[in-house]
């Protein structure tokens, strides 16, 4: 334990999660809160609901972000799943993937500090990983969508998750 707890700013020591709510509830998507450290949102993307999940760690200051894509990953592409996620990982700047819920869905994962910094930048901080996650969800829904069939091999996977394509089709 920590013998001194952090504040997210020494004038502001609200929970974060509660105005990151009215920014979920005023995009309108779907939340759950079980309770004060814990909110969970239905987030649109491109090809599918994500379901994001967030956690505050008032000790360290922290917020445990995580967003999972609905893909359930089976037992027989579990190896080849964690070589997709190593190679995606070597190409991410902010955050990771892993394979989260009894090792089957893919999910974009990262950890925030907020220790003195003002809950309306916190805010505005969520905000931003909620795009960024979304945006790696989508850019790598197709590669998973191919282990989860499991019908490429490893260099396949590699070449899909990191191939860049401009537009739309």
């Amino acid at each position: 334990m920590i013998s001194a707890p952090f504040d997210i700013a020494t004038d502001d020591d609200a929970n974060p999660l509660d105005l990151i709510e009215d920014m979920v509830e005023g995009k309108g998507w779907t939340i759950t809160r079980s309770d004060d450290d814990l909110l969970i949102a239905a987030v649109p993307g491109q090809k599918a609901k994500y379901e994001i999940c967030m956690e505050w760690q008032e000790e360290f200051s922290a917020l445990l972000f995580a967003c999972s894509m609905p893909l359930d990953i089976g037992p027989a592409q579990y190896e080849a799943a964690a070589r997709t996620l190593e190679q995606i990982n070597q190409n991410l700047w902010l955050g990771h993937f892993d394979l989260s819920n009894k090792n089957k869905h893919p999910t974009f994962r990262h950890t925030m500090l907020f220790r003195m910094i003002p809950s309306g930048i916190a805010v505005d901080i969520v905000q931003d990983l909620v795009e960024i996650a979304v945006a790696e969800c989508n850019r790598f829904w197709a590669t998973f969508q191919m282990v989860q069939a499991g019908d490429i091999g490893a260099q396949d996977n590699l070449h899909a998750a990191v191939f860049e394509t401009v537009g739309e089709a």
